[in-house]
């Protein structure tokens, strides 16, 4: 297998001056991009194994980039304007890089087998936002569907993978994804302003009281009682207990299978995670 430089490759598509400027790229699907280069460099197709690791990984970003977009009228001011552009732009371009990759190394099937999980993860997030909007999701339920979206694209290469294999491909996938996930929520938590519609939010509107349920209906919520419901809630430490438990599993799926497939390359895809976990790290977490 090769070694794991996919991210270092993508830094090529992603690091533009105009985009970085006036636009975040989203996190990088590290664990799920390293996973399914394990996977691959497992079976008949190695010799693609980060070629699939680099394109499925730049229409995730590309997926993630035009999530971006806020759908509200009215006037913005120019700098609004320019980074909403922008993510447009950006997303359709690395859009575009996953089609280059794919043609130029003569792997057309897996643009049709990655194009058709696009539209199925449209429609799923179709879906799930329209109960969104009318306030039906539950914390669980957003959170189980944020994982199958974190899934979506990977799972196309899943006939790929040996029979021996699929249970465990399919439970890692969806472990780490959950991981990814709930990494993403505590930052999310503790840094991004744009909070509605998160882990937190749907935490605290299921098991908030009614002065609480009206401050998350309301269109603004000022950071200070937003922080103040998060800290009452104790959301941190309900996405670390969440967080501990996907690491559990982790941790108790390679060990049933190390004997046979020498699973040690795992460590280093799970070993951010465990960081999360550690005393220190979690006490920052709930500053």
């Amino acid at each position: 297998m090769n070694s794991y430089r996919v991210p270092q490759l993508a830094k090529k598509y992603t690091d533009y001056d105009m985009i970085r400027q006036h636009t975040e790229i989203p996190s990088f699907p590290d664990s799920r991009a390293r996973l399914l280069q394990v996977f691959v460099g497992r079976t008949d197709e190695k010799v693609h194994d980060e070629l699939y690791a680099l394109a499925t990984s730049l229409v995730q970003l590309a997926m993630d980039t035009h999530d971006r977009i806020d759908t509200i009228s009215g006037e913005r001011r120019e700098q609004e304007m320019r980074s909403r552009q922008l993510n447009v732009l950006a997303g359709d371009y690395l859009s575009s890089r996953f089609y280059q990759l794919l043609a130029h190394a003569g792997r057309i099937e897996m643009i049709g087998k990655l194009s058709g999980a696009v539209s199925e993860v449209n429609a799923r997030k179709m879906t799930l936002y329209e109960r969104m909007k009318k306030l039906l999701v539950s914390a669980e339920e957003y959170l189980r569907e944020t994982v199958q979206l974190k899934m979506q694209l990977f799972l196309s290469f899943s006939d790929m993978i040996g029979p021996k294999e699929q249970s465990l491909w399919n439970n890692l996938l969806s472990e780490f994804s959950c991981c990814e996930m709930i990494a993403e929520e505590l930052r999310r938590m503790n840094h991004d302003q744009n909070f509605y519609h998160s882990y937190a939010f749907w935490h605290i509107y299921e098991h908030g009281n009614e002065d609480e349920q009206k401050w998350l209906r309301q269109p603004e919520m000022d950071a200070r009682t937003w922080s103040s419901m998060v800290l009452r809630h104790r959301i941190g430490e309900v996405l670390l207990d969440k967080l501990r438990d996907c690491t559990h599993r982790i941790q108790q799926l390679l060990q049933d299978e190390e004997d046979q497939l020498g699973l040690h390359e795992f460590d280093a895809i799970l070993e951010p995670y465990l960081t999360y976990l550690q005393p220190s790290h979690a006490a920052v977490r709930e500053d």
